[in-house]
C-alpha cells in the first residue's frame, strides 16, 4: 500500500504543471505555422471543451491572435458557459486597438439578439470598458420588438449612462 503524496508534493507536481504549460504555449506561439487557424478550429463546438478552453486560455495569456479570432470569440461570448472566458481572451487587447473591431460585431448581433443574447453583449461591454460602444447598443434597444430587451436598455440607461457620457465628454 502506498502512502498518499503530501501537500507540498501535491503543490510540487501542480508548479512543475504550470511550468511545463507555459514552456508549451511559448512552443506553439513561436512554432506554430498557422496559430489562427489551429486556434479557430480550437474555438469550434466540434472541438470538444478541452480543446475550446485551451484556446480561449491561449488567448487571454497571447492576444496577438484576438484580431483574427474577433468574430469567433465574441460569438462564444454570447453562451453563458464560455462568455468569461472569451471575455477575458478579447479584453487582452488595447480597447483603442479593440473597440473599432468589435463595433461592427456587437452591432450586427443586435440584429438578431434575443433579451440573453443582448445583456451578454452589454456583459461583453462593461468587462473591456467600451462604454461609448455600450451607449450606441442601449440606443438601439428602443426598436426592438422584444419588451424584455427594452425594459433591460431601460435599466442600463439608469446604470451606465453617466460612464458612456463620460466617454463621450
Amino acid at each position: 500500500m502506498s502512502t498518499p503524496p503530501s501537500d507540498d508534493e501535491l503543490w510540487q507536481a501542480f508548479v512543475e504543471a504550470e511550468r511545463e504549460t507555459i514552456r508549451r504555449r511559448a512552443d506553439f506561439s513561436n512554432a506554430a505555422r498557422d496559430r489562427p487557424g489551429i486556434l479557430r478550429a480550437a474555438l469550434t463546438a466540434g472541438a470538444g471543451p478541452w480543446q475550446r478552453r485551451a484556446a480561449l486560455d491561449f488567448l487571454a495569456a497571447r492576444s496577438d491572435d484576438v484580431p483574427a479570432l474577433l468574430e469567433e470569440l465574441v460569438d462564444l461570448s454570447l453562451s453563458h458557459g464560455w462568455a468569461p472566458a472569451a471575455r477575458r481572451a478579447i479584453a487582452g487587447l488595447p480597447k483603442d486597438d479593440l473597440v473599432p473591431l468589435l463595433a461592427p460585431l456587437v452591432l450586427e448581433h443586435l440584429d438578431t439578439a434575443d433579451d440573453d443574447e443582448y445583456l451578454r453583449l452589454v456583459e461583453l461591454l462593461v468587462h473591456v470598458g467600451a462604454w461609448d460602444l455600450l451607449g450606441r447598443l442601449v440606443a438601439r434597444a428602443p426598436v426592438t420588438d422584444d419588451p424584455d430587451t427594452r425594459e433591460a436598455a431601460d435599466d442600463l440607461t439608469e446604470s451606465y449612462s453617466p460612464m458612456w457620457r463620460a466617454e463621450t465628454d
